[in-house]
């Protein structure tokens, strides 16, 4: 292997390839927007801070969840299952092309933002700021509450999904585990890209898993 030494650095294709070395977890970020639950699949998702406890999660800056986002000032980060390949296809796809119903539906937590119901882990937090970096934005969020299960996680690298030890040689099955005392979440509406939300000064990947 050889380093890229071009007069301009890299191109976006070298870029790619050595971002795709790196081995994430698999997440499907959603918000609320008026009665609809704009929700996407995203890989580019790390624990921030322990003291607040703080997560940051990068999306596309164009992306109706932004808006969202910032409009409701409340999202949520689920963590999806070695097994839930099929849960991280549908969140990838545009709304409008989704199936339904979903593998796995969302209902409301403590902030109001919508959480999956079946997932390794949740995070449900309250939007802290955005913050604009190049072609995506990193939204910012301080955790109000958790759910943790067992079980390997669902893995992205070099462009495919990969169980983690043991669970890379089983394959996808159905597996779903009703979490009691939630509300459910009304069907999906779509967040217009033509109504801009202000930026919030306090408050404040593009389709598929990124990069």
């Amino acid at each position: 292997m050889s380093p890229t030494t071009g007069r301009g650095g890299p191109t976006t294709a070298e870029y790619l390839d050595a971002a795709r070395t790196f081995p994430t977890g698999v997440t499907v970020v959603a918000t609320r927007y008026r009665d609809g639950t704009p929700a996407k699949t995203v890989s580019a998702f790390a624990s921030l801070s322990l003291d607040p406890l703080l997560i940051a999660v990068a999306i596309g800056r164009h992306s109706p969840l932004v808006w969202a986002a910032r409009a409701s000032g409340v999202l949520s980060v689920n963590v999806l299952r070695h097994d839930q390949q099929e849960v991280a296809d549908h969140y990838a796809r545009p709304e409008r092309d989704r199936p339904q119903p979903p593998p796995a539906g969302l209902v409301r937590e403590h902030t109001g933002a919508p959480v999956l119901d079946d997932c390794l882990s949740w995070f449900d937090c309250r939007l802290v700021t955005v913050v604009p970096g190049g072609d995506h934005s990193l939204l910012i969020g301080q955790v109000v509450g958790v759910r943790s299960g067992n079980g390997p996680p669902l893995v992205h690298h070099a462009g495919r999904y990969h169980g983690l030890g043991p669970a890379a040689q089983q394959p996808l099955l159905p597996h779903r585990v009703p979490v009691p005392h939630q509300t459910p979440v009304p069907h999906q509406t779509a967040v217009p890209h033509q109504t801009p939300v202000p930026h919030q000064s306090s408050v404040s990947h593009q389709q598929g898993t990124s990069p």
